[in-house]
């Protein structure tokens, strides 16, 4: 006989390892509520991060993958301009805000509004 298992129930003394199979099938998670006594709880959402997490992680996130093809760039432009450099230029620039497009969808701010 299978044992049915749900959030809020409660177990005096041992219980069984099914129990602890279920929650990490469901989101959820063996509590110790007191002596000998254990509840099966809901692990809880994790928060979004703020708005100033946001901020901070596509800095990051800008400073990691954007900034290396900017500077490339920028060698590039100091070097003696020929129709390949020029080709590859246009082809970073693409590169590169491909990449910024890419981090706004990765980290994107909260569109609620949030004071600061």
């Amino acid at each position: 006989m299978k044992e049915e298992f749900y959030i809020g129930q409660i177990f005096e003394g041992l219980y069984p390892p099914a129990a602890a199979i279920w929650c990490n099938a469901n989101n959820a998670f063996i509590d110790v509520i007191g002596e000998r006594r254990y509840e099966i709880k809901e692990v809880p959402p994790v928060p979004a991060p703020t708005k100033e997490e946001q901020k901070e992680a596509r800095a990051r996130a800008y400073q990691a993958e954007v900034d290396p093809i900017t500077s490339h760039i920028s060698r590039l432009r100091d070097a003696e301009q020929t129709e390949e450099i020029t080709a590859e230029i246009a082809e970073l620039i693409a590169e590169r805000d491909a990449k910024v497009e890419e981090i706004k969808e990765r980290y994107p701010y909260p569109t609620d509004p949030i004071t600061d």
